[in-house]
């Protein structure tokens, strides 16, 4: 009986030792369906353009009104098309996790179906996770900071190209930041990272977290702050998923401690027989 289109859809790669041109059709075929998606989102998108606006103005300062200046006739049209494909972006997402996964899931190894939708659904939910973080708690407190800077010596004429690039930008960049968790489980899946590593290179991971928080944030101590902080969090969460995931490492490590000290023991012991307890 022929597979269902959604079937057809989700299936992950079979075929392990395919060819070059299988591996380019199946490529192809995968690019396909992730541009068919983002159409139909970009679509949605447009249809619902005035929606996603609003949307994206709430957060604006109560000095801003509620429209946005533009400096050239083709502006406001070009306004909307970007904002009918940021949403189609962020609708196709989740189906470009999953396609990207799947496509290189035979390539590594056989992980299963549960894994694959666990996976997908992780980075998903962190996606989104990062972007209402971004939007409801940091930019609310950014675009105060920045549009309220010495009101004495300046006057605010923003313009929409301007002020949606931003904020479409750094929500984006929060959402990517809190992939973190997800690239872990992957990682320590594949054996490639695990819990004992990064417990070692935390202090590391701190420094390259405030770094990363200075570059996606607007120029202010809050909003570095408050993306550091959850980020740190987030490797702390990160520790505990690899140490899950990944435990063969942990407990070779904990049977060498074991080892060890049945070794000193033993020699205590031969040290306490041979000098009588002196």
């Amino acid at each position: 009986m022929a597979s269902s289109p959604l079937k057809a859809f989700l299936r992950p790669s079979d075929e392990a030792n395919m060819t070059l041109v299988e591996h380019l059709d199946e490529l192809r075929s995968r690019i396909i369906k992730v541009a068919l998606v983002f159409v139909v989102g970009a679509i949605f998108g447009w249809i619902f353009k005035a929606y996603v606006f609003d949307f994206l103005m709430a957060p604006a300062p109560e000095t801003m009104d509620e429209t946005l200046q533009f400096t050239s006739v083709t502006d406001p049209i070009f306004t909307d098309l970007k904002l009918a494909l940021y949403t189609g972006l962020m609708i196709t997402l989740p189906v470009l996790f999953y396609q990207a996964w799947a496509f290189v899931a035979p390539a590594v190894g056989e992980m299963g179906r549960l894994f694959t939708y666990t996976l997908i659904t992780l980075a998903s939910l962190l996606f989104v996770g990062g972007v209402a973080f971004g939007y409801y708690l940091v930019l609310p407190i950014a675009l105060n900071f920045l549009i309220g800077w010495d009101p004495s010596r300046f006057s605010e004429i923003i313009t929409a190209e301007a002020y949606l690039r931003f904020i479409t930008r750094f929500l984006l960049a929060f959402g990517v930041a809190f992939e973190v968790p997800a690239a872990t489980f992957v990682g320590a899946k594949m054996g490639l990272v695990n819990a004992e590593f990064m417990r070692k290179y935390r202090r590391h991971a701190i420094m390259v977290n405030a770094v990363i928080a200075a570059f996606i944030t607007p120029a202010d101590p809050f909003s570095m702050i408050m993306l550091a902080v959850p980020l740190v969090l987030l490797y702390e969460v990160s520790i505990f998923i690899a140490a899950r995931v990944n435990p063969a490492v942990e407990e070779t490590l904990q049977e060498a401690l074991d080892d060890e000290g049945e070794e000193l023991e033993d020699e205590y012991e031969e040290d306490y027989d041979r000098t009588g307890g002196r």
